[in-house]
């Protein structure tokens, strides 16, 4: 197993040398309007956006040449230049739900978009135009496709009106955030002559497969998304190869007709999830305990040796152990049902120690997988607008303005805010809704109708922007 990997490595290393930064095709999907982008997706805009459907030469996970493809996003402003934010997609339930069919976190890239950021976002291999099966969660092959769009992404520019500032930005929820992080170690271990990350946040992600994610597996507490599992080990198979010679090493017998079912695309994840949580049910009495789904030799095996291959084979695809050099954020929620906020805690504790320069966590509370992507996206844009650099736009820096006191009961202060008749602030709430809007004539804001919870306040005036959370108690 290791000799076969370390061949795979060594070919994929050499192809992506020889095939990379070669643009395919470039299609125009579509324009959509500040209006109607902020109509959509529920947050503030402050420009219209073209999106693009990119394909270009890639590294397939077998090492030979493949197609991929992936989504461009360049807003329409009167802006001279633009930081690049490159997001990593979630899981998604099959081939065709990707970025570049505008159908898989629309809202997160868009945002980026709407508010002054050019956007790519790979499809991943085996996803969108790539062949073969995804290899989800594998750390290589995500960082590999994504540099390559890179690469391509900065080919075709050079021959559009758009300008890069140079800014560089990385981030991406769940199944994102672990391939954001595999990118940002990718970028600064073997690639910072070329590019350099000028901030990366990183949300939500599995960053621990080895450690926090196979404790969940092997544990014996409910869990819903048991089909994360059976994928992971397709996806596994399609790089290493040996993963197993037959499903039923690893699965009980009851879950292989629909987990191969999955595997020929006669399936998607979700149907895949149901049925097996059905079966999961009838064997261990209406329990959603995980490790019901496998082998139990193969979970002895596991846990009596430190080296099984498996277990090597996962320790290979965390993404923490290391310390990066640029600024990064960790944000999560307590509340994670699908991934455990373990994973946040362990990579801060571990990257620190292994020198990262500037880097923390963030808890945005008790919210559940799907409830925390909204304040994490809303968290990474403000991380990433304070370091905008722009030739044409001045924005109000975070040393010059402050909200106080934070939480608040709803009674609070803007301090350092230059008074003007167009002050306009929007208060927005972790779902996207606007929940207060007025023309702010004094450095007071009265929120204290509004319930507690977490809020995200936009204020704009004719010159300058700033953003901010706040809390209500």
């Amino acid at each position: 197993m290791k000799i076969f990997y370390l061949i795979s490595t060594l070919i994929i290393s050499s192809f992506s040398l020889v095939f990379a930064q070669e643009v395919i095709t470039i299609e125009h999907l579509e324009y959509r309007t500040a209006a109607q982008l902020e109509a959509q997706i529920g947050v503030p805009t402050d420009n219209g956006a073209d999106f693009y459907r990119m394909t270009y030469l890639a590294t397939g996970s077998d090492g030979l040449p493949d197609t991929a493809s992936g989504l461009i996003v360049i807003p329409d402003s009167e802006l001279d230049d633009y930081p690049l934010v490159v997001y990593h997609h979630g899981t998604v339930p099959s081939p065709d739900v990707v970025p570049s069919n505008l159908n898989t976190d629309f809202a997160a890239y868009a945002a980026f978009g709407s508010r002054g950021f050019m956007v790519i976002a790979p499809d991943f291999l085996g996803l969108g135009t790539s062949r073969g099966f995804h290899p989800y969660v594998h750390r290589a092959t995500q960082a590999s496709a994504t540099i390559e769009m890179m690469e391509a992404f900065f080919e075709w520019l050079e021959n559009e009106d758009t300008e890069w500032n140079q800014q560089l930005f990385l981030t991406g929820y769940s199944q994102g955030g672990h391939a954001g992080m595999s990118t940002h170690w990718e970028l600064e271990a073997n690639h910072s002559d070329r590019f350099e990350v000028t901030a990366a946040a990183h949300l939500s992600g599995p960053y621990s497969i080895s450690g926090v994610m196979l404790d969940n597996m092997f544990s014996e507490e409910n869990y819903l998304t048991i089909g994360y599992i059976p994928y992971v080990v397709l996806g596994y198979q399609e790089v290493y190869g040996d993963v197993y010679e037959d499903l039923e090493e690893i699965f009980r017998p009851q879950f292989i007709n629909d987990i191969e079912a999955f595997h020929r695309g006669e399936i998607d994840l979700v149907t895949m999830n149901i049925r097996m949580l059905f079966t999961l049910n009838l064997i261990c009495g209406f329990c959603t305990h995980p490790v019901q789904m496998f082998n139990p030799d193969f979970v002895t095996d596991m846990n009596a040796d430190p080296d099984h291959p498996v277990r090597v084979i996962l320790r290979d695809n965390d993404t923490y152990g290391w310390g990066p050099v640029a600024p990064t954020r960790l944000f999560y929620c307590n509340g994670d049902d699908q991934v455990p906020f373990g994973n946040s805690v362990l990579a801060d504790s571990v990257m620190n120690a292994n020198g990262a320069l500037d880097l923390s966590s963030e808890d945005f509370g008790n919210l559940d997988h799907g409830a925390c992507a909204t304040p994490a996206v809303t968290a990474a844009y403000d991380f990433f607008r304070s370091f905008v650099v722009s030739s044409t736009e001045q924005s109000f820096t975070s040393n010059a303005i402050h909200l106080f006191p934070n939480p608040s009961n709803g009674l609070i202060t803007i301090e350092g805010l230059e008074l003007e008749e167009n002050n306009k602030i929007k208060v927005f709430d972790i779902n996207g809704r606007l929940m207060h809007k007025s023309v702010l004539n004094s450095n007071q804001l009265d929120l204290s109708s509004l319930n507690a919870g977490l809020y995200f306040i936009q204020l704009t005036n004719n010159r300058q922007s700033f953003s901010s959370r706040l809390i209500l108690k």
